[in-house]
């Protein structure tokens, strides 16, 4: 099917099944992804951004603690308002269509966050089959998916979880990163050595999953890899302990 018969064919689908803004859920027009509310009052990352933890650098709070094995991160909005809530609605309410839209967004403040980085291949932080099962579809790798195709570039799953963990979002900051360690393998080493990637995920919080799975990447042989999410949680509010999503 092209390209345009795809568009066509959604297009009839709104007449029967209207069209929600990405964040808010509100009806929107067949042309619109988020609605002009939600435009308004999104809480974007002002750029430049700081590359240690993916905020803007006026609201920069990680005092450049740099990460060992991903090279930056960076996000297009704050995880507050209506992002938080389309995010939400993405993970907990089955609505995977919210993805295109974010990853759209990601894929146009990768432009300017990674201007003149020449990505080889997208990835993102991958989920168990039960996690999966579960949830009836990973939201990193949709997520990823969208941005890959909005940047023109191929979209590969790289990693796999090798056993469940407890959901980062019930723990403290400093239990995070223990919580992740080993957990993710390289699929193909071969595939991803000399190569720069984009990993992608859904939110960045500590920054601990991203970071464990950057690392396998690197030790399998990555040249380099930097992070995209949709959100990033507002630095003064990630000091106080626990996040309600992760």
């Amino acid at each position: 099917m092209t390209e345009q018969a795809f568009e066509l064919l959604r297009r009839v689908r709104y007449v029967f099944y209207p069209r929600r803004c990405a964040l808010c859920g509100k009806v929107v027009a067949p042309t619109q992804e988020i609605c002009s509310a939600c435009k308004a009052s999104a809480h974007r990352v002002p750029m430049p951004i700081c590359p240690y933890c993916g905020c803007g650098r006026k609201d920069c709070a990680c005092d450049k603690h740099r990460s060992r094995f991903a090279a930056a991160f960076a996000s297009p909005f704050y995880y507050e308002g209506c992002v938080r809530e389309g995010i939400r609605r993405l993970k907990f309410h089955a609505e995977p269509e919210i993805a295109e839209a974010l990853g759209r967004e990601m894929a146009s403040f990768a432009r300017q966050a990674y201007a003149g980085v020449r990505f080889d291949v997208v990835t993102f932080v991958p989920m168990t089959r039960r996690e999966k099962r579960d949830r009836r579809y990973n939201q990193s790798e949709l997520l990823a998916a969208s941005a890959a195709k909005a940047l023109l570039l191929p979209c590969v799953p790289t990693l796999e979880k090798l056993y469940e963990t407890r959901r980062q979002r019930t723990l403290d900051h400093r239990r995070r990163s223990g919580n992740v360690f080993g957990v993710f393998e390289v699929i193909d080493p071969k595939s991803i050595e000399g190569r720069r990637i984009l990993l992608c995920d859904d939110l960045r919080t500590t920054g601990a999953t991203l970071t464990e799975c950057a690392k396998m990447l690197r030790i399998r042989g990555a040249r380099e890899v930097l992070c995209l999410t949709a959100a990033v949680g507002y630095p003064k509010r990630e000091r106080s302990g626990k996040d309600e999503i992760q």
